[in-house]
């Protein structure tokens, strides 16, 4: 278990490292549709997805294999060609030969024409009965592509790359800390009914670890000269907010974690997947991640004052 981990670690955080390092390289050289960025989102929307109709499909196996991944993909679409559509001045639009709008405009389309033409087809076989099951999973797919899309908007900030690093930092910390802190310290159980094997003990260290990647954002920078640039977060938040950003990770990572082991409790699933090895499933890495990128988003734009 601890082995399949380390490896899924190896492979996956330098493949992020890279992704977000060429979305900074190609925003230098003029190219502001973040495309790389977009490809990680839709990565794990798509894959999330998937997970979803598998487990809906646990509990009512005429539903479609797709239309989970469908209806995760149109949001994060639809997110991204607005914030290429707005320009940050105001001034007017992006040009309309933007790469990013195309990729956009052809994505959404093809999601939702797809989603309604598979739900069309059960309709018309299973009636009510096929809309209702389908009804579910459609709601799974677009909590997974609203709630991702804040990492495009985290992309938008003033910290830009830096400020989606920090919360996949922060949610991998807290996954691991949680992990081991819950193995070693045992302890009373947090939400015995919905994940057994989840305790206080790790709840607590996973938060902790939350807030020490948030001390080593503030920390780190100086010591390497950044000073004043522009990826900085401790340069221009206060500890106080830097330690909030943080609790917020550690507290909402684990709300998202307990949100998705009540849905696969409901259908009688232990993982949602199996596609990464000592996680399970895209649902079981990145849970974590769902509802703590809308609130370190909002939180942001509490204290930077943004959007304007």
């Amino acid at each position: 278990m601890l082995r399949d981990r380390l490896l899924a670690a190896v492979f996956g955080l330098p493949m992020l490292l890279v992704l977000l390092w060429l979305n900074y390289v190609l925003r230098g050289h003029n190219s502001p549709d973040d495309l790389p960025l977009l490809f990680v989102v839709l990565l794990i929307a798509g894959g999330g997805g998937w997970e979803i109709s598998r487990v809906v499909r646990q509990r009512f196996p005429d539903t479609s294999r797709w239309n989970g991944v469908y209806a995760a993909l149109i949001l994060p679409f639809l997110v991204h060609a607005i914030r290429l559509a707005i320009n940050p001045n105001g001034a007017g639009m992006v040009p309309v030969s933007s790469l990013g709008l195309l990729v956009d405009s052809l994505g959404a389309t093809a999601a939702v024409m797809f989603l309604f033409l598979a739900v069309w087809s059960d309709a018309e076989h299973r009636g009510w009965t096929g809309i209702k099951e389908n009804l579910i999973v459609i709601a799974g797919g677009l909590y997974l592509g609203g709630t991702l899309s804040a990492v495009l908007l985290l992309g938008e900030t003033q910290f830009r790359e830096m400020a989606v690093l920090f919360v996949f930092f922060g949610v991998f910390a807290l996954d691991t800390a949680a992990y081991f802190g819950g193995r070693t310290f045992n302890g009373p159980k947090l939400a015995p009914r919905v994940s057994p094997s989840k305790t206080w003990a790790g709840a607590v260290c996973g938060l902790l670890a939350a807030m020490a990647i948030a001390v080593l954002f503030k920390l780190l920078p100086p010591l390497f000269g950044a000073g004043d640039a522009w990826w900085n977060l401790g340069a221009r938040l206060s500890w106080t907010r830097m330690l909030l950003l943080g609790a917020a990770v550690g507290i909402f990572g684990q709300l998202g974690d307990l949100v998705e082991s009540v849905f696969k409790r409901w259908g009688h699933v232990k993982d949602s997947g199996s596609f990464l090895p000592g996680h399970g499933g895209f649902l079981d890495r990145f849970d974590s991640l769902f509802l703590a990128a809308p609130v370190v988003y909002l939180l942001l734009a509490w204290f930077l004052g943004f959007p304007r």
